[in-house]
């Protein structure tokens, strides 16, 4: 009998040190993950040139053409009349097959131009420590250009909405787009009060690496990441090697096995108090 309580008493400590363990590696080691990721390479058709010996797929990009993931298009302000409709949005929209010659990225990018962007719409539900990385350059901007990227928190109405009135499947149908432009939900309205804002900037014909800390977005189904071109008719704004990495929460029953360990440990304590006594 006395062989078998202290053989009892070997194991509770040790279980208890086992789901210590166990908990605490799980809640502290948890591994980044990729939420998204985009780098347009695998498009293999570029049939126009805009500008001159620039190859280009023009419009928005799509799953059906090469691109990684689902991407939206939308116009942010208002430039002249017209350019709400979806044919214009996507005429400043394209995949271009170099990043620029004689620069450090000669592979495919996306771009944006004319006050319109291009987005796309990550969950980050179950997750914190979220991180935005790009690289981004521009080519022909003039000094009012700017390069404009920032997220938004919840659904956007007009995709899919009043506006586009169908579903994004992410291959340039009408839900893809949204009018954002003054006169529909107010852009610059919009954009200041509805957007967080996390970079402005004007030319570099180098290609530059960015990166932003998106945690004040976590724990979402809905966030929007625009990259568009302020102003820029005619002037353009590159970005490549979209990344958004993630580190998840841990789940109840890690929390579960913590708690486990720590009530083994309490109880271990106690029951060597009593034998002492």
């Amino acid at each position: 009998m006395a062989s078998v309580l202290n053989h009892k008493r070997s194991v509770v400590p040790k279980l208890a040190a086992l789901s210590l363990l166990l908990g605490f590696s799980a809640a502290n080691n948890a591994q980044a993950v990729s939420l998204f990721s985009e780098n347009f390479e695998g498009y293999t058709s570029f049939p126009t040139f805009d500008p001159f010996l620039d190859p280009v797929n023009s419009g928005i990009a799509k799953l059906s053409e090469g691109a990684q993931q689902t991407w939206y298009g939308a116009r942010f302000e208002d430039t002249s009349s017209g350019n709400g409709t979806v044919s214009s949005i996507d005429g400043d929209l394209a995949v271009q097959k170099f990043g620029g010659l004689f620069t450090t990225n000669n592979t495919h990018t996306g771009r944006v131009a004319d006050d319109a962007g291009m987005l796309f719409k990550i969950s980050t539900v179950g997750y914190s420590s979220v991180n935005l990385n790009f690289d981004w350059r521009t080519f022909q901007s003039e000094t009012t250009d700017r390069l404009v990227v920032g997220y938004h928190v919840g659904s956007i109405a007009d995709f899919g909405g009043d506006f586009a009135g169908s579903a994004c499947a992410g291959n340039g149908e009408a839900g893809c787009y949204a009018d954002l432009r003054s006169g529909s939900t107010s852009a610059a309205n919009a954009w200041t009060t509805g957007w967080t804002e996390l970079m402005r900037v004007s030319s570099s014909n180098s290609w530059n690496a960015a990166s932003f800390d998106l945690s004040a977005a976590a724990g979402n189904s809905e966030v929007y990441v625009a990259f568009w071109m302020d102003n820029g008719n005619g002037d353009y704004a590159k970005f490549d090697n979209v990344l958004v990495t993630a580190t998840p929460v841990p789940e109840a029953d890690t929390y579960a096995m913590l708690l486990a360990g720590l009530g083994l440990v309490g109880y271990t304590v106690s029951r060597r108090k009593r034998s002492f006594s």
